[in-house]
């Protein structure tokens, strides 16, 4: 459990947070309780880097330099070896990458080119994979190299912190144990969700707390790491936010969703108040929020393009409804409701419409023959009787639902209320049993009155 002096507070919003300025202890007793911990902090010297594959005749370079001059981007390269590794270039500027390989695309003979990110360590191994597609273009593990490194312009585009910048090691030395998920969001700068036992130590009393990680540009622009303190009922129930919110928003926002409209804020860190999008943090019970200025106008979705009318509702902060999306590989269309996630910092669209039955690739081929003519059919597909050929849900788990096309959306929805008739139905046999238990013998009669 980490320990941090008194002088470190700062303010966010009401209640306090830490800065990650001080020395902080772990008492040996949680040494055992560590989850898994993400490379980047575990190994001190951890390096990110850059592959270029060319798809056209199986190359695989490591990039050692990046240079623009003008409208020429020059890439230079060394064999992927683990020999080379002082000399492969270090990836610690997300945005100014973004920026050239944005630039390099644009580049007619750039076509045949893609970047991939990958641990300095693992670039051998991963050339390995790669290798294997000039072959046979269709090699699983190649493909799966591929796809899993594989890394845009737009993708870079979305970190809002790099990894260097985020003081894992610091983290480190207070015991703080920081995930691969829980880092992914930080890099984006989304909500963590993963709490951590910190003891704040308050002149000589030391007080216990729960706190999340939360990364932040300071005054000055450089990048702190903050403990946020988890609350124990919703911020929005303080008397200040009472009357802003209402009952359906609240509900909203408990269920983690960004209600359809702005609200004037305190910025987190100056107090200055600026029209946000916001949403309530499910960890924590704070409300988390996102500037409107900091939104980019949308002017596109998956394809098309919106016209003034959605523009100017969305930059209210409300939905708008999106029609005529098309599906990659496919010739359903699909439209829905598009409005700001701040949950994820992207535009979402929800209330999915297909043009024909859909049943999304990750459950398909999951299901043979039979299950999806029963899927498609009117009663559906009872997956509880799926004993032989289970269909597991995203817990990897088997579910035990009624999987059926919902005509009105032609998407496929999960249907629980068997399952929860049948939970319902036994918990009242078993009150029923209990009952009976605990009840008197009636057949002992009742001795006189006096």
């Amino acid at each position: 459990m980490g320990i941090v002096s008194e002088n470190m507070l700062l303010y966010s919003r009401h209640e306090p947070f830490v800065s990650l300025k001080t020395f902080c202890v772990m008492p040996e007793e949680n040494q055992n309780q560590k989850p898994i911990q993400t490379p980047e902090q575990a190994d001190p010297k951890y390096k990110e880097t850059l592959l270029l594959y060319n798809e056209q005749n199986g190359a695989v370079e490591a990039v050692s330099d990046l240079k623009q001059s003008g409208n020429q981007y020059k890439v230079t390269t060394t064999q992927p070896l683990t020999a080379n590794k002082p000399a492969f270039y270090e990836l610690r500027n997300s945005s100014a990458v973004a920026a050239f390989i944005k630039g390099f695309m644009s580049q007619e003979n750039a076509k045949p080119f893609h970047f991939l990110k990958v641990a300095a360590d693992k670039a051998s191994e991963v050339t390995q994979s790669l290798l294997r597609l000039a072959d046979n273009p269709k090699d699983p593990e190649g493909l799966k190299a591929l796809y899993d490194h594989r890394v845009t312009s737009y993708q870079l585009e979305k970190v809002k912190f790099d990894t260097p910048d985020l003081k894992l090691q610091e983290l480190k030395e207070m015991g703080i144990i920081v995930t691969p998920k829980e880092l992914e969001a930080m890099k984006h700068g989304l909500p963590t969700t993963d709490l951590h036992d910190v003891t704040l130590k308050i002149g000589n009393i030391p007080v216990a707390g729960q706190f999340a990680l939360h990364p932040y540009k300071d005054m000055n622009g450089d990048v702190q790491v903050g403990l946020t303190s988890a609350l124990p009922r919703p911020e929005f129930e303080r008397e200040e936010y009472r009357m802003m919110f209402s009952t359906s928003e609240k509900e909203q926002l408990l269920a983690g969703k960004t209600p359809d409209r702005l609200y004037e804020l305190p910025n987190p860190h100056t107090g200055e108040k600026e029209w946000c999008f916001a949403t309530l943090n499910p960890a924590t019970n704070r409300l988390v929020t996102i500037p409107k200025n900091e939104v980019p106008d949308l002017r596109y979705f998956n394809g098309v393009r919106l016209d003034d009318t959605q523009q100017n509702e969305l930059a209210l902060g409300g939905r708008v409804f999106v029609e005529g999306c098309s599906m990659r590989g496919s010739d359903i269309t699909y439209s829905g409701k598009v409005g700001f996630d701040v949950l994820s910092n992207e535009y979402k669209m929800t209330d999915y419409q297909f043009s024909r039955p859909y049943i999304s690739p990750q459950l398909d081929k999951q299901l043979d023959d039979r299950q999806r003519t029963a899927l498609l059919s009117p009663e559906g597909l009872d997956c509880s009787k799926e004993k032989e050929h289970p269909i597991l849900g995203k817990n990897g788990k088997a579910l035990n639902c009624i999987l059926r096309i919902d005509p009105r959306s032609n998407g496929v929805v999960y249907d629980f209320s068997q399952q929860r008739r049948q939970e319902q139905q036994e918990k009242q046999e078993q009150k029923a049993e209990k009952a009976q238990e605990q009840a008197p013998d009636q057949g002992q009669g009742r001795g006189r009155k006096r």
